[in-house]
């Protein structure tokens, strides 16, 4: 990786040179294009080790287990609203759940007040679909909209552990209990195959980060640190990929400014991992898994040997 130092209030000036990296590159794969956009994708269910079993669908991806149907809903307008609780919980069940139900029972929202907070609308409805009579609760907290359907509130209540109707005044334990539903959020997980990725284009991440240094005697700011950086893989014919990594780092009056590059082939070892032939002079097996967007996916990728706190770095498709 090569290193530049950059002196003083040069923190912009990385920047944009960041941002022109992210054109046309001429250690893009030497076919260059033209490209296929990622419009099939080989899998579209995957079955869990604890039963769950999750499916694409056009609006959501729903996720069953016996009697159980969850929905983790794609972003849509009007959903996310800066409101009070209420109205904000009432806008989005308006919009994902109530058209698909009728003779409503016994509706109730809530929230945990904590800086996520955790919101939630729950009732006994009509399936129009089926006619039957089900519980369905519609949470959120910082991310997507989760919609449980069960025949009943107790096979709620049995499989997540926890009466939504009855959500405890103790913060923490209130916190620890919802997380069971928001962890529904992982199973929007689909295996990766090489014909997936070959001669798409170019995926990328962005990311930026600041940290507020604050003296312990004082408590006065004191300093600041800004880090960004891009980073992406261009996947060409026959296998071929070009990766590059911008970064910059500004703090103390300095900002350093690093870039890498390299580019090979890749082949995938199994349905849940792919390697690149040469990442920074080695061969370099990633961890990798799709998420389902409307109309797309996202590219969740982790090193295998190095995978550090376990956070994968998602790649969006460039059109």
């Amino acid at each position: 990786m090569k290193t530049i130092f950059l002196k003083t209030a040069s923190f912009v000036l990385a920047v944009l040179l960041m941002c022109n990296a992210c054109k046309k590159s001429k250690n893009e794969p030497e076919d260059n294009g033209p490209y296929n956009p990622p419009t099939t994708f080989k899998y579209h269910t995957t079955n869990f080790n604890d039963g769950w079993t999750s499916t694409i669908e056009t609006d959501w991806v729903k996720v069953t287990k016996g009697n159980m149907k969850v929905l983790l809903h794609y972003p849509k307008a009007g959903t996310v609203i800066q409101a009070d609780p209420a109205p904000a919980v009432a806008a989005a069940w308006n919009i994902l759940v109530a058209p698909r139900y009728s003779n409503i029972r016994n509706y109730k929202s809530d929230y945990i007040s904590n800086f996520e907070r955790p919101e939630f609308g729950m009732a006994t409805l009509r399936d129009n679909a089926t006619q039957n009579d089900v519980f369905v609760l519609l949470y959120r907290k910082a991310a997507g909209w989760i919609e449980c359907i069960s025949p009943d509130k107790q096979t709620f209540i049995n499989e997540f552990g926890f009466d939504p109707e009855n959500i405890p005044n103790d913060y923490s334990a209130a916190l620890t209990l919802s997380d069971q539903v928001q962890n529904m959020l992982s199973y929007n997980r689909f295996a990766v195959a090489a014909e997936d990725l070959n001669n798409t284009g170019k995926w990328s991440d962005k990311f930026s980060s600041n940290t507020f240094y604050y003296s312990y005697y004082t408590g006065s700011l004191v300093g600041t640190s800004t880090y960004t950086s891009v980073q992406f893989f261009v996947f060409g014919k026959n296998q071929s990929y070009s990766w590059e990594l911008y970064a910059a780092n500004s703090g103390g009056g300095q900002t350093t400014f690093a870039q890498a590059k390299s580019k090979g082939s890749f082949k995938s070892i199994n349905e849940w991992q792919i390697q690149c032939s040469d990442i920074e002079g080695r061969p370099r097996t990633y961890d990798v898994y799709f998420s389902a967007l409307k109309n797309g996916r996202v590219l969740f990728m982790n090193d295998a040997q190095s995978p550090g706190n376990g956070v994968f770095t998602g790649f969006g498709y460039d059109q």
